[in-house]
């Protein structure tokens, strides 16, 4: 029988994070290969009718992501993520933010530092997500740009994509 997912989404003010919780009635390999590996990221990151194409995915210590959301009218809106720590199959961080087409940061848009933590049990894989923002303007800006909704979308595409794998 499948288990309803877990979906949590806390914003704590106070320390300028959010923490997103998510189930997936999946293993973790594939959970993590999707969160790790450029051909399934990309089918899943960008909600709907966005498309994320990946320049480039350098998934270790020190290397990068370099990505950019299309939208259906061909408006791009470009991002990286700098890996700091990797665990395989247990952990990752680093950082993100808005950039333009060459990876240089546009330091108008807010920045965050991103803990990603996965673990299985009983078939199933729970990734808990920590962002912490640098000011609660950051926090703030990120809130009304529809991150929670975007990112809520991106991860059920994440479940419909492995349930689909699973068969």
């Amino acid at each position: 029988m499948t288990k309803p997912a877990v979906f949590n989404f806390i914003v704590s003010k106070d320390i300028r994070s959010i923490t997103v919780e998510r189930s997936f009635n999946a293993p973790l390999d594939p959970v993590w290969a999707a969160w790790t590996e450029a051909d399934i990221l990309c089918q899943w990151w960008a909600p709907k009718p966005y498309q994320c194409v990946i320049q480039s995915l350098d998934f270790r210590e020190g290397g990068r992501w370099l990505y950019y959301m299309q939208g259906p009218e061909g408006d791009c809106h470009y991002c990286f993520f700098d890996y700091e720590t990797v665990r395989p199959k247990t952990f990752f961080s680093g950082s993100d933010g808005f950039c333009d087409e060459q990876g240089v940061l546009k330091d108008t848009m807010p920045r965050t530092k991103w803990e990603s933590h996965f673990s299985e049990n009983d078939g199933a894989t729970l990734v808990r997500v920590h962002l912490h923002f640098n000011s609660p303007e950051d926090l703030e800006q990120t809130i009304r740009m529809g991150f929670k909704e975007g990112f809520a979308m991106g991860l059920q595409q994440l479940d419909e994509l492995l349930a689909e794998r699973n068969n």
